[in-house]
């Protein structure tokens, strides 16, 4: 019995901590990790044993990661290479695309990167591999069609052959995905005919290229759409070729709508709360900054409200956390209700949530907004079975009157809000009124 081979990773990371954690991460999903502080020692080490793939960091001292692709490039036996760079970085990862990396991934702030590394470097072997398969594959075709068309009938992946910009081949991987029941249903068919309408610009692109001066269009991802009108996304990438002695364009294509799905979902949760749906500390200090961007244009009032759920951890040591986390989604979806369509609730951890009202013509509408949200909340919650009341205390600012700026505004409606806590729970304060600084009535 054949023994499985390890995969074998030189990660090049002047960061000890980070790349240790990643060491860890990668080695309890079976990969063998080899670190190199810098990006002179990781060439050494690339050039010493033999790796399957490079992690190569952007930010390094001596050799930075593009100097590293360089490097490698220019001796011919480029070991497929990932490009780790940070967030705002993105045309750094561009550029070593262009210099020959298989494939990049962006540092984020909360390591989310850390779930999707393993992805995308199943993805890279798995391209180096078809390449590799590829590259055999023409190499058969000259000693044999038949042993040519065996290989292509086995791969797990669709490969198709196109000539004047009609299907001539398609292999049954191909044809299933694509939703054909036999590779006859699109032999004779326009290419174009299942590229997706958004994709038909950069696919009609490829073609001229490569019956140009192009022998090879890099791996790209498209969309395409199945025999029955369901779009699925793909990757693909072409080669010329000469199928019965005329020119032809090779595709070799992978569905990849699972992965795409996974990324979506890494998006959103970087976004939004898992629990409610509503948009997530992050989110909010983005969406807030731009709106107080806009209302210093054009001269509105902005106001927050701080909102935190009082006793609520009563509720979570009597009924267990699996009803607070209900009364928590049933509190978001009244809190969202109470407010206009233009205004934006965030959960910011625990019980505790954020209102932005983006434009009020006077201190009087964010109250109006709080008591909905009160008077929301103060109709019993039913939980299963069980039949709660829970009230909100709430601290308010504006903007200009309180600050101009999210950090400053945040901090005064969280003063707001512990000075309602303090004399009774239930009910709403203008910071500007603790302070003495309005003549707005508190509650």
């Amino acid at each position: 019995m054949s023994e499985t081979r390890t995969t074998n990773i030189l990660y090049m990371e002047d960061d000890a901590g980070l790349s240790l954690l990643l060491k860890k991460r990668l080695e309890h999903r079976g990969y063998s990790i080899d670190i190199a502080a810098d990006g002179e020692e990781g060439l050494r080490m690339a050039g010493a044993s033999q790796y399957d793939i490079l992690l190569v960091d952007y930010n390094m001292p001596y050799r930075g990661g593009i100097d590293v692709i360089r490097a490698l490039a220019s001796n011919g036996k480029f070991t497929p290479t990932i490009m780790v760079t940070g967030e705002g970085n993105e045309e750094v990862a561009v550029e070593a695309l262009k210099l020959g990396a298989a494939d990049y991934v962006v540092k984020d702030m909360e390591m989310k990167y850390l779930e999707l590394l393993p992805v995308i470097i199943d993805q890279v072997l798995y391209k180096q591999q078809l390449i590799n398969e590829s590259r055999r594959m023409e190499e058969a075709v000259r000693e044999s069609e038949e042993r040519y068309r065996k290989l292509v009938d086995l791969s797990p992946d669709g490969i198709s052959i196109h000539v004047d910009g009609r299907f001539v081949f398609i292999n049954p991987a191909g044809a299933r995905t694509l939703g054909a029941a036999h590779p006859d249903q699109l032999v004779g068919i326009p290419t174009l005919d299942v590229v997706h309408p958004d994709s038909r610009e950069r696919v009609t692109s490829r073609i001229h290229q490569l019956g140009g001066n192009v022998n090879v269009a890099p791996w790209t991802e498209e969309q395409y759409i199945r025999l029955d009108g369901s779009p699925i996304d793909v990757e693909v990438c072409g080669v010329n070729f000469v199928y019965k002695g005329a020119p032809a364009i090779q595709m070799i294509f992978k569905d990849i709508t699972e992965r795409k799905l996974v990324e979506q979902r890494l998006e959103y949760l970087a976004l939004y709360d898992a629990l409610t749906g509503l948009p997530n500390r992050m989110l909010f200090f983005d969406r807030t900054n731009q709106l107080l961007a806009f209302a210093r244009r054009n001269t509105y009032i902005l106001s927050l409200l701080y909102m935190d759920l009082d006793d609520f951890k009563h509720v979570n040591d009597t009924f267990g956390h699996e009803v607070g986390d209900l009364v928590l989604t049933e509190v978001s979806k009244r809190m969202t209700s109470s407010m206009r369509s233009s205004d934006t609730i965030a959960r910011m951890g625990g019980d505790e949530f954020i209102g932005i009202c983006a434009r009020i013509a006077s201190p009087a509408d964010a109250a109006v907004i709080a008591n909905k949200i009160i008077a929301a909340l103060a109709r019993p919650l039913r939980i299963r079975e069980l039949e709660l009341n829970i009230s909100v205390s709430i601290g308010i600012t504006l903007y200009p009157l309180d600050g101009d700026d999210v950090e400053t505004l945040m901090k005064k409606a969280d003063d707001a809000m512990y000075k309602v806590k303090k004399s009774g729970k239930g009910g709403f304060r203008f910071f500007s009124d603790v302070a003495g600084t309005s003549s707005v009535p508190a509650p």
